[in-house]
């Protein structure tokens, strides 16, 4: 009989293991629906404290590190120049930092001389017009990758042919593949 129970139990805590994962990537953005759209984008005019980077991506996490420590109540922003499928990752730019301001708002001279005490550069980058755009949850650690596997091949879908024929049913786990 003890070994009926202790299988049950074995069993039981498998079980509560497989839901709690599963919970656990659905609210990390598995299920999430994408859209993308067009027009004016989210923000405008934005002020930039950076820090330029040449190599793999995936190295890229100490820069977002240490931007979030400077300024751990400021949105992070990363930009990416190159397509990782078609240019070595020696060879990969990116930059990472954070927003000190947005709009006709200046940043303050602390939070000026903070940043570039720490070595990043400030850039004003001008409002712009017209923006493909998209926004997907940043909930779990696990969201930056889904994030990645699930939104980017359907923005290249969308600027390469239009919005069109990048969402049917079939395409919209292709990210997952």
């Amino acid at each position: 009989m003890n070994h009926l129970l202790l299988t049950g139990l074995i069993t039981e805590t498998y079980l509560l293991f497989l839901l709690i994962l599963s919970v656990y990537v659905l609210y990390s953005g598995l299920l999430t629906k994408i859209h993308i759209r067009t027009g004016s984008p989210p923000i405008r005019t934005i002020t930039v404290a950076y820090k330029y980077k040449q190599g793999p991506y995936k190295e890229c996490g100490r820069l977002f590190a240490e931007s979030c420590t400077l300024g751990p109540t400021l949105p992070t922003v990363g930009i990416f120049y190159d397509d990782p499928k078609k240019v070595p990752a020696a060879l990969c730019r990116c930059v990472v930092g954070s927003i000190l301001s947005e709009g006709d708002e200046r940043p303050s001279a602390e939070l000026l001389e903070l940043y570039e005490n720490s070595d990043f550069r400030i850039f004003t980058f001008p409002e712009v017009t017209h923006a493909v755009s998209t926004s997907f949850p940043h909930r779990t650690p696990l969201s930056i990758f889904m994030g990645v596997q699930r939104v980017y091949p359907q923005l290249a879908c969308y600027i390469k042919v239009g919005s069109g024929s990048c969402f049917s049913r079939d395409s919209y786990f292709a990210g997952l593949r």
